[in-house]
């Protein structure tokens, strides 16, 4: 390891401006959408935007670190980094230290500082695949030996996620994990029956919460409940039509004066589409198009099969994510608490989204193939 750190840092520059350009959008947008709910909440306009770049300074942090320390490190603590991030989210469920926000109990509280585990999961997840797939490799063809016990094991923390609840990282996780298993030697009748389990766990976790069902209700019919179950949709819809092809400009924004809730945060693609209309809009999507065309050019490089998936596991739980934030603001998917990767107001998303990418530029340092 020691030598693989003294070795020059090949910098992939494309990566590195990709989540530059969006980490700045990000920066710009809560700027000027966060300073009325600073004043009105906290007497500080300033108050998001200066946390928003102490988590990016810390994420700046954790960027370094992710790209300096060889990828082939994390192989070896696939299962118990698994199991340690899984003990963070039971924790979540304790009182005193873990704590309800949005309706669910996602959060720790140590007193100086907050943590949603599911970020730390995220990462172990896909070094538990990555690592597994690899591993398993010659017998993955066998269902029962090869496939079964890696989906066994992750449904352990998916089952807290669960409990939380916490559906919107539920299906990001299976949605990582299918699509990983897709690259695999899985077979493709195989891939049914796993898919066909994880749309029962889904659907299951909605019948449990009447919440999430009263979401799908005004996903389904959004003008049923126009000032009650639908207003967030309704608002973002009013916020995205308004952009036209421009946009209103920066800072002209009409829906943030509390028209609009979580403005800055889950719904900040709603305001993007308003003060920046359709070509910044479509900038945004672009760019997280281009980041998939690369971690997916980064993993086909890498010298192993565990680099292949680990670069492709982290890239696609960013960019999911980013598609998944935007699908709910414009209507294609309910509404559920994901921020807008790179972009949404910080804290530990952006911290391990930025890890993630120092991660993938590893794979893309240590690379054999360039």
């Amino acid at each position: 390891m020691s030598k693989l750190l003294k070795r020059p840092l090949k910098f992939d520059w494309p990566l590195f401006g990709i989540v530059t350009t969006l980490v700045t959008i990000g920066i710009i947008m809560i700027f000027s959408t966060s300073s009325v709910a600073g004043f009105a909440v906290f007497d500080d306009s300033f108050y998001y935007i200066k946390r928003h770049l102490i988590y990016l300074a810390i994420g700046i942090v954790a960027f370094v670190i992710g790209a300096s320390i060889p990828y082939t490190w994390y192989r070896k603590y696939a299962l118990s980094g698994l199991i340690v991030s899984t003990g963070l989210i039971i924790l979540t469920f304790l009182p005193g230290i873990g704590f309800k926000a949005g309706g669910a109990y996602r959060w720790l509280d140590f007193g100086i500082i907050q943590l949603q585990p599911v970020e730390v999961l995220k990462f172990f997840v896909v070094v538990f695949l990555a690592t597994s797939l690899e591993n398993k490799q010659s017998i993955l063809s066998d269902f029962m030996k090869g496939v079964v016990p890696i989906v066994a094991v992750l449904m352990i923390p998916i089952i807290f996620l669960a409990k939380q609840p916490d559906l919107g990282n539920i299906i990001l996780t299976l949605g990582v994990t299918f699509t990983l298993l897709l690259l695999s030697r899985v077979k493709l009748y195989q891939m049914l029956a796993i898919i066909g389990s994880g749309i029962a766990l889904v659907v299951g976790n909605i019948l449990l919460h009447p919440y999430q069902m009263d979401r799908i209700k005004s996903f389904l019919d959004p003008w049923s409940d126009p000032l009650g179950k639908s207003y967030h949709i309704i608002q973002s819809f009013i916020a995205v039509g308004s952009g036209g092809i421009f946009g209103l400009g920066i800072g002209q924004s009409k829906l943030k004066y509390f028209y609009l809730p979580l403005h800055y945060s889950d719904f900040i693609f709603s305001i993007i589409c308003e003060e920046g209309g359709f070509i910044l809009a479509t900038t945004v999507i672009l760019l997280f198009a281009a980041l998939f065309h690369r971690g997916l050019t980064i993993g086909r490089k890498a010298k192993e099969l565990y680099g292949f998936y680990l670069a492709i596991g982290l890239t696609l739980y960013m960019v999911y994510q980013a598609f998944f934030n935007i699908g709910v603001v414009v209507g294609i998917f309910p509404t559920k608490g994901i921020p807008l990767t790179f972009i949404s107001y910080g804290g530990t998303s952006l911290i391990m989204s930025l890890f993630f990418v120092g991660v993938v530029m590893n794979v893309s340092r240590l690379s054999s193939k360039e």
